[in-house]
């Protein structure tokens, strides 16, 4: 059941929550949003470290905060829980969502592995539960318009993708850096921007991917390293996308060029281009893509899309679909690194 009981699938009462992990992106992404959005109510955080549970209460005076998951599931009654921890704990804390037969809304990755992402769709196909990832990025307002012009044909049948995200060393990483823990991000740049871009891709080109390849290039030197420079290529049939990611630039800048065979569309960290039948068109966006992290202003319609999948079964599938696409198209550019950057075939990813 999507909801406690089947009558309130319909109801108007709020939702009852909990958000597990309160680090900067709960904080200043999910906390504001879930707190005024009325079909919504915060009852429980989770947060064993002392300083973050107190800003907790400072944003949720009503809410009760618990140190662990099991003593929340043991008090609370619950609709949903929002999992913003560090990825490594999010397949424990979705299996055991999942044994509670509560929904789950999660920060990207979903997961960081193939068998833990077979195990959670397993558990939440059996427990009949709601699995749904954050993926924003494409709701910041100039993928979201690069996604319309593609999909309404301006360009023509897109024949070729580049995408280019430029970092600093010190980019991201949470209030304890463990984007820079192996064991806890489950990757490095490519596991954190890639997972975004796979999503992107997938939004404007309607082929399934055939083959991909990738090169990388390590932050330290030993077998803990995380990638932290990643250039990688995907086929699409007629298409090709080409995909360069860093941590090691010395400033943020995102920018892409989508060539169709009727035209072509230039993104430039705040403005896209459109030029196709002679004519150029410029839209402007502000702030600039590579602004920030959190994102705010994105996650908006997340939260309306999350509560559409759990009021309409109709609505629901895509979201996780894409989820699934990421996690597979990431590992096996982990497998193209380790196999001499050789190309390694796709195979249907919904049907095995």
């Amino acid at each position: 059941m999507y909801l406690n009981t089947q009558k309130d699938t319909s109801s108007n009462r709020p939702l009852m929550g909990a958000i597990i992990g309160f680090g900067g992106v709960a904080e200043h992404a999910h906390a504001p949003i879930l707190k005024r959005d009325m079909r919504f109510c915060i009852k429980a955080i989770v947060e064993p470290d002392k300083k973050r549970a107190n800003v907790a209460r400072e944003i949720f005076p009503d809410a009760r905060v618990y140190n662990d998951i099991d003593s929340l599931f043991k008090n609370e009654p619950l609709d949903f829980i929002d999992i913003c921890t560090p990825p490594a704990y999010h397949a424990e804390i979705i299996l055991k969502a999942c044994k509670n037969r509560i929904n789950i809304i999660c920060e990207k990755p979903l997961v960081t592995h193939l068998k833990d992402l077979e195990r959670i769709l397993q558990a939440s196909k059996e427990a009949d539960v709601l699995l749904f990832c954050v993926n924003n990025w494409k709701y910041a307002p100039i993928w979201n318009k690069a996604i319309e012009l593609t999909n309404n044909r301006l360009i023509g049948e897109v024949k070729k993708v580049s995408l280019t995200v430029l970092r600093t060393p010190r980019s991201g990483g949470g209030i304890t850096d463990w984007r820079k823990l192996r064991d806890i991000a489950g990757g490095g740049i490519l596991m954190d921007h890639g997972w975004h871009h796979m999503y992107f891709i997938s939004s404007i080109i309607k082929e399934e991917p055939q083959h991909i390849s990738a090169r990388m290039g390590y932050l330290g030197s030993n077998g803990s390293a995380l990638e932290d420079e990643v250039s990688l290529q995907i086929g699409y049939g007629c298409t090709t996308v080409e995909l360069y990611l860093t941590w090691r630039a010395s400033t943020r800048k995102n920018f892409g060029h989508i060539i169709g065979e009727k035209g072509e569309i230039i993104i430039r960290d705040d403005h896209l281009i459109l030029n196709n039948n002679s004519h150029s068109k410029r839209y402007n966006f502000s702030p600039p893509l590579s602004k920030g992290s959190h994102h705010l202003e994105w996650m908006k319609p997340v939260i309306n899309e999350f509560f559409e999948e759990l009021r309409n079964t109709k609505k629901r599938g895509n979201n996780i679909k894409e989820a699934v696409t990421c996690l597979h198209l990431i590992c096996l550019a982990y497998d193209s690194q380790k196999n001499g950057c050789t190309p390694i075939r796709v195979r249907n990813i919904f049907n095995e």
